[in-house]
């Protein structure tokens, strides 16, 4: 059996830009529940990955529940 459709999604690429530099890089859904830091390819400026409202997590553990649901009545 596959990942879990929420470990997808957390597996999948954001676009940002950098706020020192605007330049556009990708960051992993991932990266930003851990709140982790990356540098900025372009201006090598830390840049820190804050979810404050945990909006990230939230959406993936939204779609496994709901995924979860639908396929409920499926193993009966």
């Amino acid at each position: 059996m596959g990942d879990s459709l929420s470990t997808q999604f957390l597996g999948t690429d954001l676009d940002t830009a950098c706020p020192s530099c605007g330049y556009l890089m990708w960051v992993r859904y991932a990266e930003i529940v851990a709140q982790t830091a990356v540098i900025c390819p372009c201006c090598y400026a830390t840049v820190w990955l804050v979810d404050e409202t945990g909006s990230v997590q939230n959406a993936g553990d939204a779609i496994q529940q709901q995924i979860a649901q639908a396929l409920k009545g499926l193993h009966q």
